[in-house]
C-alpha cells in the first residue's frame, strides 16, 4: 500500500504528490515543469472564468458549503508535466444535488460504427479539453485560495463557479451543458439511447 509520500514515477519521470514537493523537485532538477504545469493549469481555470475571487477573506453566506482545492500532477508519455486543480468534493453534504449522469451504452457505439461504415462515412473521434470545467456547477461551494493558485491569490475566498473535478455533481453538470449544446447545434438524441 502507497504511503502519502511514496515516490511514484511515470515514465521515468518522478511525480510529486503535493505543491511544497512540486517546487522541491524543480530545484533539484534545475526545471520550472511542474510549477509551470501548475500556472497553466489555474490560468486555463481562470480563462474560463471558474472562479470568484473575494478581495476580502471573509466566508460567504451560510448557503455556501466550505471544499478544499488541491492539485493533482501526473506526467505524460509525451514527457509533459500535468497538473490538475481538483476540489474536495467529498467534504460537501448534498441535499438537493442530482448526481445521476447517464453515458452512451456500449452496444450503441457499435451499432453506430457499423451505420456509418455501411454508409461509407467517416468516423472521428474528438476530445473536449477541461471537459467539466466548461459546465456550471448546482453546488454554491468557496474554498481558501492555497499555494496551487499562486502566491497573489494564498488566503483569499474563492468561489468555485464551474463544474471542477472533484465535486460531486460535476459530471451531471457536464452531460447537462454538453446535451443542451449539442440540441443548440439542432442535434436531437434517439429514442432508443438519449446519450446518441
Amino acid at each position: 500500500m502507497k504511503g502519502p509520500h511514496t515516490t511514484v514515477y511515470k515514465y521515468d519521470v518522478e511525480v510529486t504528490h503535493n505543491v511544497a514537493y512540486a517546487i522541491k523537485l524543480d530545484k533539484a532538477n534545475n526545471s520550472n515543469m511542474w510549477q509551470d504545469a501548475m500556472v497553466k493549469e489555474v490560468k486555463a481555470l481562470k480563462d474560463m472564468d471558474c472562479f470568484e475571487f473575494c478581495e476580502h477573506s471573509n466566508e460567504p453566506g451560510r448557503d455556501y458549503q466550505k471544499t478544499t482545492l488541491h492539485m493533482v500532477f501526473n506526467a505524460k508519455q509525451d514527457e509533459r508535466h500535468k497538473g490538475q486543480l481538483v476540489a474536495g468534493g467529498h467534504l460537501i453534504a448534498l441535499l438537493d444535488h442530482d448526481v445521476y449522469s447517464s453515458t452512451v451504452k456500449g452496444i450503441s457505439v457499435c451499432l453506430i460504427h457499423i451505420l456509418a461504415h455501411s454508409a461509407g462515412l467517416e468516423v472521428l473521434c474528438g476530445d473536449i479539453g477541461n471537459a467539466y470545467d466548461n459546465a456550471y456547477t448546482t453546488e454554491k461551494v468557496y474554498a481558501k485560495a492555497g499555494a496551487e493558485l499562486s502566491s497573489e491569490l494564498h488566503g483569499k475566498i474563492v468561489i468555485l463557479c464551474k463544474a471542477l473535478y472533484g465535486l460531486d455533481t460535476s459530471c451531471a453538470c457536464f452531460h447537462d451543458h454538453l446535451s443542451d449544446t449539442l440540441r443548440f447545434m439542432d442535434f436531437t438524441p434517439t429514442r432508443f439511447d438519449q446519450n446518441v
